[in-house]
């Protein structure tokens, strides 16, 4: 949902978080856990689920020369529910597509999955991270980086 409210309407946010989103919904049934997840979403061989799917495909909607606003996008690298791929995906095609000069900042937790069997420390590292990415992009002067 973040992954396609930013694309439908990157003029309504400032900053967004997509923590281990699932971006690329027409490539996802191809990942591991995609099989799973047909009988809720659908599959692209029926042309009614690939058009509900291409629908929820904020990777298909990102457009270039957009303004889009800063994102920070987050995936565990031994995430078995949704493929790091697409955070990875989703990353760089922002960057490429954006206009506005804000980052777009790929966050990945090397050692842990899908926030499930995390660390205490993992959870508090990724929550700080995240907070210190909204407060810089949101004007905090605390979050600053020092003039050049």
């Amino acid at each position: 949902m973040v992954g396609r409210f930013l694309t439908e309407r990157p003029d309504l946010v400032t900053v967004a978080v997509s923590q281990v989103g699932v971006s690329n919904t027409t490539r996802a049934e191809f990942s591991e856990n995609g099989p799973d997840n047909v009988p809720e979403f659908g599959t692209i061989k029926d042309p009614d689920g690939f058009k509900g799917l291409l629908e929820m495909d904020a990777y298909q909607h990102v457009k270039n020369g957009t303004p889009y606003p800063a994102v920070l996008l987050t995936t565990g690298a031994n995430d078995p529910r949704v493929a790091p791929w697409e955070a990875g995906k989703m990353t760089a095609r922002l960057q490429a597509a954006t206009s506005s000069g804000k980052p777009v900042i790929l966050r990945v937790e090397t050692d842990a999955g899908h926030g499930i069997g995390s660390t205490r420390k993992q959870r508090d590292d990724e929550t700080a991270d995240t907070y210190a990415f909204i407060l810089w992009q949101t004007g905090d002067p605390r979050f600053r980086p020092p003039a050049a």
